[in-house]
């Protein structure tokens, strides 16, 4: 058996916890994946945010997968949460909300970690008493972008953005007031390639040539601001306060009306600490029916990518669906790939109604369609694009 290895496994980024969420719309993952009770489901654990909702799908089972183990301890951490705390407890244990009692509620999770979990929030105790949700390397950037911001632009600009509630306003607002060439200037810089390879890790953008890293990601950014109400959008308020408001400002797995719903379901989540190269040659065909592999290929080379795809090809059950983001470099399944068919009108579409604010390309595909498939391509799409025109 063929045993691949990553390129990147060695990279700095993945000694350290760089996610503390994630990082991708959970509506646009939900549209797209299309989650039901038969499936299997193979997601990259990241800040675990996505993995634990997609158990409001009532998939039969998410393996939750990571090269970087630490990633997969917050995702035992929060799992723990549910386990053991009730909703407000959750949140200020977390860090969304004020609290003095982190390090006394972290005593009730021990039970419900592995030894190697354990045994590194033990060793990490500020991470926890800080509020584990605000320790990510992603989220502590975003959040020093935000203190620019604020510098720069003034804390009362930010406050106005985030309390309108007409997208009219809204729209007016970031047009003749927001959009300006300070704000454009502060971005480019912010976000330039050079300044997020010397925060982040420059391994992540070493296939990417030739391109102003600023611009093309704040084409994007500009129109989530514009275009998409800022009053309800938890990516943006999370940025720029380090916390979301509640309600329905905030990500469905930790909205409250969904508490007792994960909580039920959270033995349903297999945790694996693996290169996702070494993973897929060990698994059976047919093995998984939704692929959820958030941005993975950024990383990888050509070469490996098309390896990768042939074991997607071959753990991919009937009718399964995957689907990945970009941030900058557009990586698309080769023609030559017979089994895997492109929804390219509903991925655009998806991206365009995407919440989060980065990525500049998504992909969705079917592996294996049959035409015993009871959602065939052309209506599957066309009532994603009407379930996305209504988000």
């Amino acid at each position: 058996m063929k045993t691949l290895k990553s390129d990147v496994a060695s990279a700095k980024f993945f000694t350290k916890l760089g996610y503390s969420t994630c990082w991708e719309d959970p509506e646009v993952l939900k549209i797209a994946l299309s989650v039901t009770e038969r499936d299997t489901v193979l997601s990259i654990t990241s800040g675990g945010d996505l993995t634990i909702g997609l158990l409001l799908e009532n998939p039969r089972q998410i393996v939750s997968i990571d090269l970087n183990a630490i990633q997969n301890y917050l995702l035992e951490l929060k799992l723990a949460c549910f386990r053991v705390l009730d909703y407000p407890d959750m949140l200020a244990f977390l860090g969304i909300r004020p609290s003095t009692k982190r390090l006394r509620l972290f005593e009730t999770l021990k039970p419900h970690l592995s030894p190697s979990a354990l045994n590194y929030w033990s060793e990490h105790p500020t991470l926890v008493e800080n509020g584990c949700l605000h320790q990510g390397k992603q989220d502590r950037y975003f959040f020093n972008f935000s203190r620019l911001l604020c510098l720069l632009l003034g804390h009362k600009k930010i406050k106005t953005l985030l309390k309108l509630k007409d997208l009219r306003a809204q729209k007016r607002f970031f047009d003749g007031q927001w959009n300006s060439r300070r704000w454009r200037w502060i971005f480019d810089l912010f976000f330039s390639k050079t300044v997020m390879s010397l925060f982040m890790d420059s391994a992540h953008f070493r296939l990417v040539k030739d391109l102003r890293f600023g611009p093309l990601i704040r084409k994007q950014v500009d129109d989530v601001l514009r275009d998409h109400p800022i009053w309800e959008n938890y990516f943006v308020h999370w940025v720029m306060t380090k916390s979301y408001p509640g309600g329905n400002c905030m990500p469905p797995y930790l909205r409250e009306e969904n508490f007792e719903t994960i909580r039920s379901r959270v033995d349903r989540i297999s945790i694996v600490t693996e290169e996702i190269e070494t993973f897929l040659t060990w698994q059976r065909s047919g093995s998984f029916s939704k692929f959820n592999l958030s941005n993975i290929f950024d990383w990888i080379d050509n070469n490996v990518f098309i390896v990768l795809l042939q074991e997607i090809d071959r753990v991919a059950g009937l009718n399964s669906r995957l689907c990945y983001y970009n941030l900058l470099r557009r990586r698309v399944v080769p023609g030559t790939f017979n089994s895997f068919t492109r929804y390219r009108e509903l991925a655009g579409h998806l991206l365009k109604h995407n919440r989060a604010m980065g990525y500049t390309n998504f992909e969705l595909y079917a592996v294996h369609p049959t035409s015993l498939d009871p959602r065939s391509l052309e209506g599957y799409t066309n009532e994603c694009l009407l379930e996305c025109g209504q988000h």
